[in-house]
């Protein structure tokens, strides 16, 4: 298995334990409605909510992609 699989799997497994222990009304999924309930929030929310989706589509170019300019500083 792949790091980058692994890394997947941890994040899903992290998200899916957050919320089965957090407390109740305190879901991720809960913390961004209430976002998107405010103006300025919700053009935030769906900011990085759409910026994410475009990078994992690579429908981004890379000069714009901020996750791709995240790994530039590996070298």
């Amino acid at each position: 298995m792949r790091a980058s699989e692994k890394a997947w799997i941890g994040l899903a497994a992290g998200v899916a334990t957050y919320d089965i222990l957090c407390p109740k009304g305190e879901t991720l999924s809960e913390r961004v409605d209430d976002w998107l309930e405010h103006p300025v929030h919700r053009v935030i929310a769906l900011g990085a909510i759409g910026v994410t989706a475009a990078h994992l589509a690579n429908i981004l170019p890379d000069r714009i992609d901020p996750f791709h300019r995240l790994t530039t500083f590996k070298g």
